[in-house]
Formats: C-alpha cells, sequence, structure tokens
C-alpha cells in the first residue's frame, strides 16, 4: 500500500498563500500615486466641516498617508511637494 503525504503539499500551498500576501506589502509604494491621494484628502480636510466625522476621517488619512511620503523623503509645503529629510 503506497503512504500518502499530504502535509508537505498543504503546507507549500500555504506558503505560496503567504507569499502572495506578504509580496505586495514589500513592494515600493507608488509616490505619485500617494502624492494625489494626499492632494485629494488634503481637500476633503481643508473644505469640510471641523466636526463633521468624515472630515475628520479625511485629516487623519492626509496625516497616514504624509507619514508614508516621509519615509520617500516627500513632504507637502505650501502649495507642493517637495524633498525633505
Amino acid at each position: 500500500m503506497k503512504k500518502v503525504t499530504t502535509m508537505p503539499k498543504v503546507l507549500a500551498a500555504a506558503t505560496a498563500l503567504l507569499l502572495f500576501t506578504v509580496a505586495p506589502a514589500l513592494a515600493k509604494p507608488n509616490k505619485a500615486a500617494l502624492e494625489k491621494t494626499y492632494l485629494d484628502l488634503n481637500e476633503q480636510c481643508r473644505g469640510g466641516s471641523g466636526d463633521d466625522p468624515d472630515t475628520i476621517k479625511a485629516c487623519d488619512q492626509r496625516e497616514a498617508v504624509a507619514a508614508q511620503l516621509k519615509q520617500l523623503h516627500t513632504c507637502f509645503a505650501g502649495d507642493r511637494f517637495k524633498r525633505c529629510n
């Protein structure tokens, strides 16, 4: 009788699935897309009512995008993006 070992197949499938889900997170962020997202969120944040939950959410998300941009040495200053440390 042939012994069936499915554990290696299951392990290989689980490893492949993990790699496919982790790989996009390891990819370099798209700076142009982050800049556009920042500008859109900035417009919502600055144009909204201060006590509106949607405005607060937009401002919080804008700050999260700003942190990602800072990791790419990019900051928003005045009316444009510039290189920052």
